[in-house]
């Protein structure tokens, strides 16, 4: 216990409890009335590794009322054990005051001490676990009144769960407490940073860009099922590939057997775009495929940006997903050996996964073969965007294993909560006309190609949802305090929306009529769920307090 050789921390400890009534002043001696006799025992003279000690061992036969120690020299040492103190390092071992007599002068000794002398002895000084000579499992618990406080109520051990009193111990608990967290405050923290490589589902998309080669007749041009029409952007799936991302977690267990504590982690992986972009330099013919659902509607067609001789444009897709993670647990140690521990926790767990998808286009008319004045321009913009936040409650089960530097540990963990999907739908076309006379006539309609009235706007649904979450760790101790580690990490998530996936390509034109629309209402604002698996290869490093 390091902290008892603080001085700082004892100093400021003490001035803080100053205040909190003489029970948290300085360790005060016993008085009882009971009548004291000085016990001559066959002892050892004191030596540098021996230890007054404030854990109660057990029952011993006879009674001692007080003990004297001598020194090395043989000198009477002044000072005598508190109520509840054992000194080790004397014969018989231990000797506690109020203690029965021990019916031997005699028990084994620590390895570390002097030649014995005959006296009584006493020490001052810290408690060392490791030399205590007896079998913690034979410990019999003695009953023990609390003189710390007057409202707490102290077990068969005289520790009271009201003012935190350690039965046999002259310091107060609260300057104990507060020496404890004064020298050592990250005690029983642990802090942990992970480098992740990220596969992350992709969204799907339906074709957006064709290209049709130069000779293409104007009325097939571009569509899906003519004989050359090409996909340049779409019909499959995107945002899929590899990407970088991290996870940093702190904890903390709580001192004493409870076994429990609580730790915070958050997990991101960097956001991924995807880009296309293509002129009329490039592919004489760009268009933009739909099938048209109209009343007089003729099926699978197209919006044509470039056509060689009638229309010059270019096009522009871009696509991007964000994905994060966290959770707040408590945690309970089940089982706890040196080489083996199990742990369950409870908590709380968030997902967070957003879409985006944004389809632009500018076309230039530069003949009159569409109906269009030449030097008409349209600026047309298509936007989807998802939102999914998952929030609920997190169990499951954490277990280690180790051997020699090397530990192997495994984490399951199931979220059971509702995810939130925010689904935005928004469209804008601004066209400008050249005047017969000179000037322009700007007009601009809330509506793209695939965002008409019939699907535009903002709306959230809510589905039950389940996030099952799979770990695996190689760890190594590099020293007391450091571990590495790479392991792998599986994250799926039941109900999500993707933005790429809100795409209806049915249209029905009748709605940009005067007349209003007339038919089936497409495109649809229906929502269309899919699921998502994130898989990451994980290198860390940990830092335990």
């Amino acid at each position: 216990m390091k902290f008892l050789r603080t001085p700082l921390a004892w100093a400021i400890a003490a001035t803080l409890c100053c205040g909190l009534g003489a029970d948290a002043q300085s360790p005060q001696r016993s008085n009882s009335s009971q009548a004291k006799r000085r016990i001559p025992v066959r002892g050892y003279a004191m030596p540098a590794s021996s230890r007054v000690l404030r854990e109660e061992p057990g029952e011993q036969p006879g009674e001692v009322t007080s003990v004297e120690i001598r020194n090395e020299a043989g000198e009477l040492i002044d000072g005598e054990l508190d109520e509840g103190e054992y000194f080790l390092g004397a014969a018989p071992t231990p000797i506690r005051i109020g203690a029965p007599l021990p019916s031997k002068l005699a028990s084994d000794s620590v390895p570390t001490l002097a030649p014995p002398i005959d006296g009584s002895m006493e020490m001052d000084g810290d408690y060392d676990p490791t030399l205590v000579p007896w079998n913690v499992d034979d410990i019999t618990p003695m009953a023990s009144d609390c003189e710390s406080c007057s409202t707490g109520q102290c077990d068969s051990a005289g520790n009271c769960s009201s003012c935190g009193h350690h039965a046999g111990s002259p310091i107060d608990p609260r300057v104990e407490k507060i020496a404890r967290i004064l020298a050592n405050p990250m005690d029983g923290f642990w802090a942990r940073a992970e480098y992740m490589h990220f596969y992350l589902d992709g969204q799907n998309v339906p074709a957006l860009v064709t290209t049709s080669p130069v000779g293409t007749a104007r009325a097939d041009a571009g569509i899906l099922t003519t004989l050359g029409t090409q996909t340049l952007f779409g019909g499959r799936e995107i945002i899929d590939g590899e990407r970088s991302g991290g996870r940093f977690e702190i904890g903390h267990y709580f001192h004493g057997e409870s076994g429990l504590g609580v730790s915070a982690s958050y997990l991101f992986a960097d956001e991924e775009d995807e880009n296309f972009a293509a002129d009329s330099s490039t592919f004489g013919i760009l268009a933009r495929p739909f099938v048209d659902v109209s009343p007089t509607g003729v099926g699978n067609n197209a919006e044509l940006v470039a056509f060689p001789g009638e229309l010059t444009g270019n096009i522009n897709v871009l696509a991007s997903t964000k994905f994060s993670a966290g959770d707040v647990l408590l945690r309970g140690m089940l089982i706890c050996e040196p080489d083996r521990q199990l742990e369950g926790f409870v908590g709380y767990a968030y997902y967070q996964l957003d879409d985006r998808l944004t389809i632009n286009d500018f076309k230039r008319v530069i003949g009159g073969g569409g109906g269009l004045a030449v030097g008409t321009t349209l600026d047309e913009t298509d936007r989807f965007s998802v939102d999914n936040d998952f929030h609920g409650a997190a169990l499951g089960v954490r277990s280690r294993t180790c051997f020699g530097g090397w530990s192997l540990a495994s984490m399951l963990k199931l979220g059971l909560g509702v995810t939130t999907s925010s689904l935005n739908i928004s469209g804008q076309t601004t066209s400008t006309v050249p005047l017969v006379g000179g000037g322009t006539d700007v007009a601009t309609r809330n509506s793209g190609l695939l965002a008409q009235g019939t699907n535009s706007g903002n709306e959230d649904f809510d589905e039950f949802a389940i996030a099952p979450e799979l770990e695996l760790t190689l760890s190594h101790r590099m020293n007391r305090d450091w571990n590495v580690s790479v392991g792998y990490r599986l994250i799926y998530l039941s109900r999500v929306m993707r933005a790429g996936e809100q795409v209806d390509p049915l249209l029905n034109l009748s709605q940009l009529d005067p007349a209003g629309l007339t038919g089936f209402a497409s495109p649809s604002r229906s929502a269309f769920y899919n699921d998502l698996t994130a898989q990451a290869i994980t290198i860390g490093l940990i830092r335990e307090f």
